[in-house]
């Protein structure tokens, strides 16, 4: 069976089952309920999913009954669709489909309950871990061997957590003789709108030395469970070469594109790439009759957050607020660093209204150091904004503070309800 990036968050061969409590991160609670960014759907066979509509469970175990939709993996790229029937005291069948556009798997097993937890040994040798949450969702783990974490996600019974779409748009640009259009994600409420609208941005992908990684569409179900929450719609445009989005990737790498460049002269027109590429899907956005084009916020994450701060100062009549994620264009450990961030965020400076900085402690791209000397040249520039610190939980560096609502939520409920 075909095995990828994706896949190998889903499946893997473990060992000898254990009956002792699994060792979940201290985040995993902090995971949405959230949508699917799959293209391809899991599916249960018609059989289970019939079976499984069973009232007849004993009233111990009743809640776990049922059929079970959610999201696994990074950027929840998996599809999984999960029933759970014939319960008793000790146990469950339990029948799991995942589904990703790298691969695809049903398998059936039984499942003990052990210590407030579901655990299920799959015929691929993982270990999938249940466990109930309070509002009644489900976590779901995926481990290989007992304590290797290989994904994790949210599954419930509730309808979606917001409603999801992909458009595609059309933009000036050419390569080979070709118009390219650039993906767009969009997760908004019930409803036709017009919403307050976020622009999120995404980053880049590490080091930039995994091109399979650049077709990884990026959204965030974390921030998009927050704002829809709150009636506010969210759009992640992917640029060029990134998740479906046509063209080629060409955000400042090396001159053998081995990874992304440190160099000032080959990063900087990286910036200005995506930045051309952000203007073409902003004034589409702003057009839309979804939209309520008197409150769009922009914002990002690392690449995305600095890109979002830049552009409103560039066109500061278009947004009335930017939030910025751990952002910064090369890693604080490249030589130019200071050149290019602090240029980048020195033209963010023109935007007239506050802007929102949110920094993780131990961020392996951007120490904090590194990143309250951008703030500071940033004012000095004439910059207005809050720069605030976020602690990241036990397991999680400061880089993927972004995906911990409870971290930022009271932050960014003030930033919303200060803006005019």
């Amino acid at each position: 069976m075909k095995q990828g990036f994706i896949g190998a968050f889903l499946f893997g061969v473990c060992m000898a089952v254990s009956a002792q409590q699994t060792a979940w991160p201290s985040y995993i609670g902090d995971l949405p309920r959230a949508v699917s960014e799959s293209t391809v759907a899991a599916e249960l066979p018609p059989e289970v999913v019939a079976l499984a509509q069973d009232a007849t469970a004993p009233a111990e175990v009743a809640q776990w009954s049922g059929i079970w939709h959610g999201w696994a993996c990074r950027v929840a790229g998996c599809d999984i669709k999960i029933a759970i029937r014939d319960l008793s005291a000790t146990g469950a069948t339990v029948t799991y489909a995942g589904a990703s556009p790298l691969q695809t798997v049903v398998d059936e097993a039984p499942g003990r309950f052990e210590n407030d937890e579901l655990q299920v040994r799959l015929k691929t040798g993982a270990k999938l871990v249940l466990r109930l949450r309070k509002d009644g969702d489900m976590e779901l783990g995926i481990w290989r061997p007992e304590t290797q974490l290989l994904s994790m996600g949210v599954l419930s019974r509730r309808p979606p957590a917001y409603v999801r779409r992909v458009e595609w748009l059309d933009t000036p640009f050419m390569e080979d003789g070709k118009p390219v259009k650039l993906e767009m994600v969009i997760h908004r409420p019930e409803g036709d709108g017009p919403f307050p609208t976020l622009v999120m941005n995404h980053g880049s992908t590490g080091m930039g030395n995994r091109p399979e990684w650049f077709k990884l569409t990026w959204v965030s179900p974390e921030v998009s469970a927050f704002f829809v929450a709150r009636g506010w719609q969210v759009i992640y445009p992917q640029r060029r070469g990134r998740g479906r989005s046509e063209g080629l990737y060409d955000e400042g790498f090396e001159t053998d594109r081995s990874r992304y460049s440190c160099k000032a002269a080959l990063s900087l027109p990286g910036a200005e790439r995506a930045l051309a590429d952000l203007q073409v899907a902003m004034v589409h956005i702003r057009q839309r009759s979804d939209v309520d084009a008197r409150r769009i916020v922009i914002g990002g994450v690392s690449r995305g957050g600095i890109l979002a701060a830049t552009y409103a100062g560039l066109h500061p009549q278009e947004v009335v607020g930017a939030i910025n994620f751990v952002g910064g264009w090369i890693g604080a450990g490249c030589p130019d660093a200071v050149k290019v961030n602090g240029e980048l965020f020195k033209r963010a400076a023109a935007f007239p209204q506050p802007t929102l900085w949110l920094y993780g402690e131990d961020d392996p791209y951007y120490p904090i150091a590194h990143s309250r000397a951008n703030f500071k040249a940033f004012q000095s520039a004439g910059g207005k904004g809050t720069f605030d610190v976020l602690l990241p939980p036990k397991g999680m560096d400061g880089h993927g503070t972004y995906t911990v609502q409870r971290l930022w939520g009271t932050a960014v409920d003030s930033y919303l309800g200060s803006l005019r």
